[in-house]
């Protein structure tokens, strides 16, 4: 049983791997544009919305650190979980 909750928290990290990496691509790419484009024609310019773009572009790279958070928490019980079926 063991090796199956290690295996569901190998699970885990992987996918807030991918949201971490995902969210810091996301935010890099805004950044860089200078535009939230949500892709239905309308979007957020840093020039005529300076506060919402930073707001969008600094709560996506929350949401990277955030899931960094998971996936070294994951890293831990993952590990736990291996040496408890070791």
């Amino acid at each position: 049983m063991e090796w199956l909750w290690a295996a569901i928290s190998v699970c885990w990290t992987i996918g807030a791997w991918v949201v971490a990496r995902t969210a810091w691509t996301i935010a890099r790419h805004w950044g860089q544009a200078g535009v939230v484009d949500r892709g239905m024609g309308r979007g957020l310019d840093r020039e005529d919305n300076p506060v919402g773009f930073a707001l969008a572009y600094r709560g996506t790279q929350f949401v990277a650190v955030l899931a960094l958070v998971f996936v070294a928490i994951g890293i831990a019980i993952t590990l736990g979980w291996i040496s408890r079926a070791l």
